[in-house]
């Protein structure tokens, strides 16, 4: 049975569950233990996936030959199209408010802390100790150590290639482990979601429905009007040779939920079908592969302002900021593999001092929210692709043009 499926399971037979224990009034404690060992599993490899990623993801882009106008252009494009893509997310979630109906209370030792101001803020992201920061879980430290580390690396020349195979391995290693872990989400999955229906009743499931459909609209904006302006203006191509083009990595990425094994078939609808040079095509989809995530972007905002307005946390100007700042800086820490955008949100809560129980409103929605954001992940470094092709005169427009849906 395949993994999502499992998932799937777990998630109906938890709302059975919860509904029943919610009914009868009762609840067993075996439910949250599990629930909890779920999450701190996922939280025993957030420092390690994000320090490795961002490190091998830097040091990859820094390659000299990639920091030309290619590398600079492209990575501007994906760093404008993903704050766009939040302020998507923002805009839905805070106009629906799916989760202010649930009232839910902070955990017990959860407080809200002093607001920071901004200088405050930058400030407190500079690690004193980059230990102390993985033993404390301060993921933004972990974040600015991981730069400072790659720039490092990189300056290092020759010698530093060393080091860096060792974190390519650990980064891969990381992966590995993430996917024995996401093993346990069923059942994770099942404990989570029956616990928290067991407190809230249906109307936990209205609100979570609610926040799946923030997610879908804020996706079809991002496709609807950002990717197709970009077709249209800036790469100046006509916009449905692009989509027909693209239909099979559609498929493919809706259905595995992987930017990764999406990046074979986008590579070959990119030059068979929209008629890109194999250079562009395979520097900017791969690179797009590690850092662009538009798609997840949105599922990471859409759910971390579903979690403060279930718990009655108040999101200001500055955990906006620090939201933005850390959805984008993630990004590139993001392993293209199903569940890895449940371990980054929980890089997000933590950055903005939500509660990490949070994650079990969310987790049994989240493979849905990984079959949208995976679609307008690929999509987006396709659009990248072709923006860049077009620059660089490196397009066949022939090919693009003549594409049909039977192809």
């Amino acid at each position: 049975m395949k993994p999502w499926l499992k998932i799937l399971i777990g998630l109906i037979l938890g709302i059975i569950t919860g509904l029943i224990l919610f009914k009868v009034g009762r609840q067993f404690e075996i439910l949250s233990l599990i629930g909890k060992a779920f999450i701190d599993l996922l939280k025993m490899l957030v420092g390690l996936i994000v320090f490795s990623s961002l490190v091998v993801g830097m040091c990859h882009i820094s390659d000299p030959k990639k920091l030309g106008r290619i590398g600079f252009r492209t990575i501007g494009f994906y760093v404008v199209t993903t704050i766009v893509a939040i302020c998507f997310g923002l805009a839905i979630v805070f106009s629906v408010r799916p989760g202010a109906t649930l009232s839910l209370p902070l955990p017990a030792g959860h407080g809200n802390g002093g607001s920071l101001s901004l200088v405050d803020f930058l400030f407190s992201i500079v690690p004193s100790n980059p230990f102390a920061a993985f033993a404390e879980g301060h993921i933004l430290q972990i974040i600015v150590f991981a730069i400072f580390f790659a720039l490092a690396i990189n300056m290092t020349g020759e010698k530093g290639k060393l080091i860096l195979g060792y974190i390519e391995s650990l980064s891969d290693v990381m992966a590995k482990l993430t996917n024995v872990v996401m093993k346990f989400a069923p059942y994770g999955v099942f404990a989570l979601i029956a616990s928290a229906i067991g407190e809230i009743g249906s109307e936990g499931i209205r609100a979570l429905f609610w926040a799946i459909g923030c997610i879908f609209v804020a996706c079809l904006l991002q496709i609807g009007i950002i990717f197709t302006l970009a077709l249209r203006y800036l790469a100046k191509l006509e916009i449905a040779p692009f989509f027909k083009g693209m239909k099979d990595a559609i498929v493919v990425a809706f259905t595995t939920s992987s930017s990764s094994a999406t990046l074979p078939v986008s590579l070959e609808c990119a030059r068979d079908h929209l008629g890109l040079s194999a250079d562009i095509s395979g520097f900017v989809l791969s690179l797009g592969s590690t850092i662009n995530m538009n798609g997840t972007a949105i599922g990471q905002t859409v759910l971390a302002i579903f979690i403060a307005q279930a718990y009655g946390v108040e999101v200001g100007f500055m955990s906006i900021m620090i939201l933005m700042l850390t959805t984008l800086v993630s990004a590139v820490g993001t392993a293209g593999i199903p569940g890895s955008g449940l371990v980054m949100l929980s890089i997000v809560l933590g950055a903005m001092g939500l509660p990490l129980e949070g994650i079990a409103l969310v987790a049994g929605i989240d493979r849905l929210r990984d079959m949208f954001a995976t679609v307008v992940n690929i999509l987006g470094d396709a659009v990248a692709a072709v923006y860049i092709a077009k620059k660089e005169n490196q397009i066949d427009e022939t090919k693009y043009h003549r594409v049909t849906w039977t192809e």
